[in-house]
């Protein structure tokens, strides 16, 4: 069966006498006639799927300066990354810094972020390792508390 591009009709139902009738009218020459109730939630199904695929498919896409911009759409300044921006990821962090103690804040900065092993860290501050790795793990949970 041939998919439908573009909706050039109107669809609507009606009932007389108890019984419902199914219309459908080509927009283009105005012309009116009944169909069956099979033919009506076909394309009522083929308009539905349609529509889904051609939202999905703009939100996919992206406009990346302003002469870009498609007038008529007025959601083209929306962030249709992960939904965090680049201003909301480091006021987060800061916030989550904030929860940190004085040796997990260290340990983030160093361990997490700067990349040193926890056994480096551990040997460098004379610390045992699995002190430090509790800290890690302490770390961690309140990270996953923030999200």
């Amino acid at each position: 069966m041939p998919k439908v591009k573009e909706f050039d009709y109107d669809l609507w139902t009606t009932v007389e006498d108890g019984e419902k009738h199914y219309w459908a009218k080509v927009r283009s020459t105005g012309e009116i006639t009944e169909i069956s109730h099979e033919v009506i939630k076909f394309l009522r199904a083929e308009e539905k799927r349609t529509h889904r695929e051609n939202e999905q498919s703009h939100e996919r896409e992206f406009v990346y300066s302003l002469e870009d911009a498609d007038d008529k759409d007025e959601n083209w300044f929306e962030d249709h990354g992960i939904g965090m921006s680049e201003m909301e990821t480091p006021l987060m962090e800061e916030e989550f810094r904030k929860t940190l103690t004085p040796i997990q804040l260290e340990v983030y900065e160093e361990c997490l972020l700067g990349g040193c092993e926890v056994n480096e860290y551990a040997m460098l501050r004379n610390i045992d390792r699995k002190k430090i790795e509790s800290v890690v793990r302490s770390i961690r949970r309140k990270f996953k508390k923030c999200l």
